[in-house]
């Protein structure tokens, strides 16, 4: 008798591009929702940051009875200017950088645009994690070259304070009627976080009479703008001289870390919006259809990029007085 062997066969060629494109399928199905999950989960942190940046504030507020200052009037000429520190730098040992705020010398020039700073060594070597949005594609770090330090890399940050609305809240083509400093754009003071001036003085959560729950402290700045031919434009408030740290040129002059809102998220371009150090930096996120903002009760709200634009300026002005729409 004959024992036949049965035969084993190997794939053929149609059969292996056959499994490769039911992989290829596969993988174009579940990548999608791969992505979204990781938004999603990068929205959350983005989310815990800013609520820890509010809780930050109200502990500062507990502490001083007010909420953080951004900036006084710069002294001095260059060579010798004094300018302050930004009010993220002042809220340091509420989100456990003391080590850090303890070694300050509060003097000399925060910008180190002009000036030198004696803080310059400890600037270049703080970070602080939660001050970045993490689907932002921007630098978290820029390498600045000082007046008196030499080069230093600086932290700059995806998260802005809100100084107010340049329209009266509630409105989109009433110029508010709240003391206003017209420098590089137009900054009004009718917000939460402004400068200590002859035309502002830092505010209680007292004085915010539209409620807390109603007006915005803090928002997004982490995405790149797009021109009219879709190129990237970097630019945040955070972006000029002394990134992070330094208040800017000071009450009444260029500001950083701040901005006055007057146009709608995600807008390029116009009066105040053209510059890193102008104060009318539009909001801007990484997060897809809007931007997360941190709200006078330390909650935090994701605001559409479609919101209706008088629901925008009403909470960017904290005493306007008018019922917020739906956003």
């Amino acid at each position: 008798m004959t024992v036949r062997t049965p035969q084993r066969h190997a794939f053929t060629l149609v059969e292996l591009l056959v499994v490769i494109a039911i992989i290829g399928v596969l993988i174009a199905l579940l990548l999608p929702a791969v992505q979204q999950a990781r938004e999603a989960a990068r929205r959350i942190q983005c989310t815990n940051n800013q609520k820890q940046i509010g809780l930050a504030l109200h502990n500062y507020h507990d502490t001083y009875g007010k909420l953080p200052y951004n900036a006084v009037p710069q002294t001095g000429s260059v060579g010798d200017r004094q300018r302050g520190p930004s009010w993220l730098t002042r809220i340091l040992p509420f989100v456990e950088q003391s080590a850090a705020y303890d070694q300050f010398v509060f003097t000399g020039d925060w910008t180190m645009q002009d000036g030198p700073s004696p803080n310059a060594n400890i600037l270049g070597q703080l970070r602080v994690p939660g001050f970045n949005c993490p689907s932002s594609p921007l630098p978290e770090t820029e390498t600045q070259s000082t007046n008196a330090n030499g080069d230093v890399i600086l932290q700059v940050v995806n998260y802005v304070g809100i100084t107010g609305s340049y329209w009266q809240g509630g409105t989109t083509n009433v110029v508010s009627p709240s003391p206003q400093d017209s420098s590089y754009g137009d900054a009004v003071y009718n917000g939460m976080i402004v400068p200590v001036n002859t035309k502002s003085n830092a505010i209680s959560l007292a004085s915010v009479t539209d409620g807390t729950s109603n007006t915005m402290m803090v928002s997004e700045q982490s995405d790149f703008f797009y021109d009219v031919n879709r190129a990237k434009i970097t630019r945040r408030s955070s972006g000029h001289a002394g990134r992070s740290w330094g208040n800017g040129g000071g009450a009444g002059t260029w500001t950083a870390n701040v901005t006055t809102l007057r146009y709608p998220i995600a807008t390029e371009g116009g009066t105040g919006n053209g510059a890193n150090y102008h104060v009318n930096v539009a909001l801007v996120s990484a997060h897809p259809g809007g931007v997360l903002a941190t709200l006078g009760d330390a909650s935090v709200r994701f605001v559409t990029e479609t919101v209706n634009f008088a629901t925008l300026t009403g909470l960017a002005d904290r005493q306007d007085g008018n019922v917020l729409g739906e956003f």
